[in-house]
């Protein structure tokens, strides 16, 4: 009786307690849930918000790109007329600079007999196994006999070297005539407390640098195609990326693609006119191109080549660079000075135009290429070693006349033929001039050129390919020259 009263009591004490609990338990779960849904309401908005403003930056993007810039891929003709058009091509292969085994040849030495060992101290760099220690490898371009090996080489006397060809220096044989020179140069200018324009390292396959040509061209229709294709051709070999701009009213983007070919690295820009074509526009959006099209990113240790349409440069120079310059400071370029053709040059010899550089350099510039020409204070050749050739007027008669009546080229000193007021200039008068070997002024009498006796009287390219390039190696206006064809025929 009792206990029945007790578990009574405790029963009926117990049932207001649980009671309680689910209460409780019940508001916690209602105050989670309205929890949950305010975060899932937030996040709808923020997720609303974040699509709205991506797709009002799409639409930005869009009014911008018809307005301003039209990305062309390459082949592809422009659906509407904008300012600027481009192309990009991005062959899989590796860049240049990936040829050293190619440039270079290791000097391999013939395997002595161990059981004959000297009886005279062994130099240090003679190997322990009576092979030789470091590989010597040689400049192919620049050496003589690559059959040679390292024991026709007397280590008593003095280190193994290439035998190099004429107009090569170095252990290697890797330094041109030009930069051999500039080394000089170089050498005695840091004596006196000046600055060296190079940095150089030991060639290797590790330490390569890419090469990108910054061509400006200038109008289209003052160009010279024969001399744009023998720029592109003679340094195909050593140019990791073009990047070519130009100023039409119309897409050349298939000329160009023809002359560069399908294995090319190269990015094109169009402007519509000089006002929105300037180096540092051009540079930011090749750079945009390699990144966004090719997945390529300009480093501070690339090399920036920036020129124009006139200018063939020495490829021999540049690979040098590519191998052996851990860091270039602005370098200008001191160029055979043609007119009219490789067979006419000016009396003043030479000029200074292009640029070349670390793209490190480029900022202190404000990534103006035309800046760092202002920038260059030191020099790549000489008055009889060039480093390139510069060809003005290199044109037929009648773009030459064209090119005279445009308003940009209005400031060009022009002599007229006569005094009279129906005087003018025409392609019969241009051809008299070219014929002659007298400039446009009137007054400066050129210098005429031979192959024969001229050691440097056109690029290699040129001469290789002498019947695609006639009109550059050969005065046609000119009869003595004309019968002195017929007469070799």
């Amino acid at each position: 009786m009792v206990r029945s009263t007790i578990l009574a009591t405790h029963t009926h004490t117990q049932q207001p307690g649980a009671g309680l609990g689910r209460l409780a338990i019940t508001k916690k779960l209602v105050l989670w849930l309205v929890l949950v849904l305010q975060v899932g309401f937030i996040g709808c908005i923020w997720l609303l918000q974040m699509s709205r403003g991506q797709e009002s930056q799409q639409r930005s993007a869009v009014d911008q790109a018809g307005g301003r810039v039209n990305f062309v891929a390459s082949g592809e003709a422009p659906r509407e007329k904008t300012s600027l058009v481009g192309g990009t091509h991005c062959p899989h292969q590796q860049d240049n600079v990936n040829r050293y085994d190619r440039d270079f040849y290791q000097m391999k030495p013939e395997r002595l007999n161990e059981t004959h060992l000297p009886d005279y101290h062994v130099p240090a760099y003679v190997d322990a196994e009576m092979g030789l220690t470091p590989a010597l490898w040689c400049y192919r371009e620049g050496t003589i006999n690559e059959s040679q090996r390292l024991n026709d080489v007397d280590y008593l006397m003095a280190p193994p070297q290439c035998r190099c060809e004429s107009g090569w220096h170095g252990r290697d044989c890797g330094q041109p005539e030009i930069i051999w020179r500039a080394l000089m140069t170089s050498n005695r200018a840091s004596k006196r407390g000046g600055s060296t324009p190079l940095q150089l390292v030991e060639a290797s396959s590790t330490s390569l640098h890419r090469l990108f040509y910054m061509l400006e061209l200038g109008a289209w229709d003052h160009l010279s195609l024969e001399l744009l294709e023998l720029q592109i051709r003679a340094l195909i070999e050593v140019v990791d990326y073009f990047l070519i701009y130009y100023v039409s009213n119309g897409s050349k983007e298939r000329s160009l693609e023809t002359m560069l070919g399908s294995q090319t690295s190269y990015t094109l820009l169009r402007c519509s006119s000089e006002t929105n074509c300037s180096s540092s526009m051009a540079y930011s959006h090749f750079r945009r191109q390699l990144w966004q099209q090719c997945g390529v990113q300009m480093q501070a240790q690339d090399l920036l080549l920036h020129g124009d349409s006139g200018t063939v440069y020495a490829p021999a120079a540049l690979k040098f660079l590519k191998y052996y310059a851990k860091d270039v400071l602005p370098l200008k370029f001191r160029l055979k000075y043609n007119v009219y053709g490789f067979y006419w040059q000016h009396p003043k010899k030479t000029l200074l135009n292009g640029v070349i550089s670390s793209l490190g350099h480029l900022h202190s510039a404000q990534l103006d290429a035309h800046r760092l020409h202002r920038l260059a204070s030191s020099t790549l050749g000489d008055l009889n070693h060039y480093g390139g050739w510069h060809c003005e007027l290199c044109l037929p008669p009648e773009q030459i006349v064209l090119l005279l009546q445009s308003s940009s080229h209005r400031k060009l000193p022009v002599k007229l033929p006569n005094d009279t007021r129906n005087a003018h200039i025409d392609a019969n008068y241009m051809q008299q001039l070219i014929a002659n070997g007298v400039h446009i002024d009137g007054t400066t009498q050129l210098h005429r050129l031979r192959e024969q006796s001229e050691k440097y009287f056109a690029p290699e390219e040129a001469l290789l390919h002498s019947s695609q390039y006639g009109q550059l190696l050969v005065n046609l206006y000119d009869v003595d020259v004309l019968e002195d064809l017929q007469d070799e025929d």
